[in-house]
């Protein structure tokens, strides 16, 4: 496959990919991957070290090994369901290959009698005897097997061999983009470009190293493409115009003094820029983000109520029921009693629901709790 020179290549269906049938391709997007720009992003998790090679003598039980044999002995069992076997050894000593649901052909093929092969896989043992189960790689050129592999979070019916063909084949083919950064950014970067950002993302050396010039280059464009994006979303939404909320500080006042706590400056300068937005003619679009723990629920609440007491709905989604949970209790402990508060969730019975339902589209309900 020919290096394309644009964004082509990354955003190719999968079966662009050799190897790749439409079987795997479905595997694949049950993960959610749906083009090559989305596998990139898979990383791997661990590695497997096939770089060294073991005499037969110096094998450990239980470790993924690669050892270099000679095939001396076929056992093709004539009787249903019993695993071929092939007798193999080296100048220290004996070990055998079993294959399960293998042809006859294919194993003759990958373990040609009297030739040396490079073999890898698991080590166990039998009667005294090593053996190697369906070994993971088995070739005649050794260059092709003593490398460190990486381990990927597979799918179902993907085995690592396959996984890992397929990323070296995205790697190798890897377009060469026009660098998008000034060098005053890439300095700061020590001057990795995307390409070699993404070739060393997936090296197994360095597997969990964040602290890199090439990571911290990639986490830098993830962050600033999101801004991009959210800053042109946001010039579309703030076209749009709606009804200004009216309110004052009285219900800023009923939550706050309920609370064991005073609100921070942050907590009080984000609930002023969020009750500018409520009271101008555009639509809103904002992003409250902090710590866990800083304080980010209870700005929303806040806000939250003056919506409501301004003669508005409000709808209050979570991640997760017992996050959604969470914030019902405590929104039903702080909101005066008059506001009418609802907790929708895929647990609620359907009677529940159409209830729920029916009531907020007579506005009967202020606020309710839904978990996205």
């Amino acid at each position: 496959m020919e290096n394309i020179n644009n964004y082509d290549y990354l955003l190719s269906d999968l079966t662009k990919l050799s190897g790749v049938g439409k079987k795997t391709m479905e595997i694949l997007k049950k993960k959610k991957v749906n083009n090559i720009f989305d596998l990139l992003w898979r990383l791997p998790k661990s590695y497997t070290d096939r770089s060294l090679t073991s005499n037969i003598c110096d094998l450990k039980i239980g470790e993924v090994q690669t050892i270099k044999i000679f095939p001396t002995k076929y056992q093709f069992p004539r009787i249903r369901n019993l695993p071929n076997k092939v007798n193999c050894e080296d100048e220290t000593g004996k070990i055998d290959c079993i294959f399960f649901n293998s042809y006859e052909g294919y194993v003759r093929k990958i373990l040609p009698l009297n030739e040396q092969v490079s073999i890898s896989g698991k080590i166990s043992s039998y009667k005294g005897r090593y053996q190697i189960t369906n070994p993971t790689y088995v070739s005649k050129d050794s260059s092709l097997i003593e490398v460190i592999h990486n381990k990927y979070s597979l799918t179902e019916g993907i085995t690592e061999k396959i996984y890992n063909k397929i990323i070296n084949q995205i790697l190798r083919n890897l377009p060469i983009l026009n660098e998008w950064h000034n060098q005053s950014i890439l300095k700061k970067f020590d001057n990795e470009s995307w390409n070699k950002s993404i070739v060393k993302l997936h090296d197994p050396k360095n597997i969990d190293n964040y602290k890199s010039s090439f990571y911290k280059r990639l986490a830098y464009d993830e962050i600033f493409a999101s801004f991009l994006v959210n800053s042109e979303i946001r010039k579309k939404i703030k076209k749009i115009k709606k009804i200004s909320k009216i309110f004052d500080e009285k219900s800023n006042n009923e939550i706050t003094k309920k609370l064991n706590f005073k609100l921070t400056n942050d907590q009080q300068v984000s609930l002023i820029d969020i009750n500018k937005d409520l009271m101008s003619k555009s639509k809103m679009f904002r992003l409250l983000q902090g710590d866990v723990g800083s304080g980010k629920t209870i700005v929303s609440l806040i806000s939250s109520l003056n919506v409501i007491t301004s003669g508005f709905q409000v709808a209050l989604m979570a991640p997760t029921e017992i996050l959604a949970r969470q914030h019902y209790n405590l929104a039903q402990k702080i909101f005066p009693k008059n506001v009418s508060i609802e907790l929708l969730s895929s647990k609620s019975a359907d009677i529940e629901k159409k209830k729920i339902i029916k009531d907020l589209k007579n506005k009967k309900i202020k606020m309710f709790f839904v978990k996205n």
